[in-house]
């Protein structure tokens, strides 16, 4: 498809799309976006009558109804666009940290967001240095499975950690203000990464938050770690229910016993845990389309 790339899980254009990424990776997302629509018009042109369709006929092709990426896209990028932007995303954030935003060099949400925004999806930041630094001298308390530490040990130059892709990134380019948004559709939160048998992707996400940017290409240097929030966007269904997901699980864990986070991310030992606790927060979809009915089309579509 060359035009709207599908008129209710995205309405944009893939020129629009593309400005959303990161630049040496625009094509390869554009184009998973297009191969995913496509395949979704084809499969409703050949199923007018969708009733008994069987999910292994039906869950490849429709992967674009419960797909993170286009549920993303479609509600951030909905608010981003707006003529309002500033307002809706204070709007969104206020339902999950209150009138006040929770960093100490900002009084106001109006603070936060003078300047000049940048909605960056899919982002790639790297891992931690402390972590990167910590994990080789104590792997055999992260794991225990052999040719995992063997592996470990094929190049001492190696990181044991990849880049952390965050669904997205709000950034404000002139004060540093920024949120991390990780969204969920159906997926649980991963609970293990290759050569960290306790390290959860929440965890991880906020140690990435906790790290400094200044490595990275303008304007994701700019971000600053003291002045950056961490948001999950679920349906409201699990936050309903958060004890039906991991994810739920450790959020509220993390948000009441600051302890906790000191406990999984054992690297770091000056941190105010009781602040990084304070800027972790829950939304929903639903949310979003409060704020604005337009960002999530897809709710509407009920059988």
């Amino acid at each position: 498809m060359t035009g709207i790339l599908d008129q209710c899980y995205l309405p944009f254009t893939p020129e629009q799309l593309g400005k959303h990424f990161q630049s040496d990776l625009r094509d390869r997302h554009v184009e998973y976006y297009r191969q995913s629509a496509d395949r979704y018009h084809e499969f409703l042109r050949s199923h007018p009558d969708r009733a008994g369709v069987s999910l292994q006929d039906a869950a490849f092709r429709c992967q674009i109804e419960k797909d993170e990426r286009f549920w993303t896209a479609t509600a951030l990028m909905s608010l981003y666009h707006s003529r309002t932007a500033s307002d809706r995303f204070t709007s969104l954030l206020s339902r999950a940290f209150g009138d006040r935003p929770p960093l100490r060099e900002f009084g106001s949400w109006t603070d936060c967001f003078a300047g000049r925004l940048h909605l960056v999806l899919e982002c790639v930041l790297p891992p931690p240095d402390a972590y990167v630094s910590w994990l080789p001298g104590h792997l055999a308390e992260q794991h225990f499975i052999p040719y995992v530490l063997y592996a470990a040990k094929r190049d001492s130059r190696r990181q044991l950690e990849g880049p952390t892709h965050v669904d997205a990134l709000l950034l404000n380019e002139d004060n540093g203000f920024s949120v991390l948004v990780e969204a969920k559709v159906l997926s649980d939160a991963s609970y293990q990464v290759s050569f960290d048998a306790h390290r959860n992707q929440l965890a991880r996400s906020i140690d990435v938050m906790l790290e400094s940017s200044d490595g990275l290409p303008m304007p994701l240097r700019r971000r600053e770690p003291d002045a950056t929030l961490f948001c999950l966007l679920t349906p409201q269904v699990f936050r309903d229910r958060p004890h039906s997901r991991l994810y739920g699980r450790l959020l509220e864990e993390y948000r009441s016993r600051p302890d906790a986070l000191a406990r999984d991310l054992k690297h770091r030992q000056r941190e105010d845990w009781q602040d990084v606790a304070d800027r972790l927060g829950w939304l929903t979809w639903e949310d979003c389309a409060e704020v604005l009915p337009a960002s999530c089309p897809w709710l509407s579509r009920v059988i």
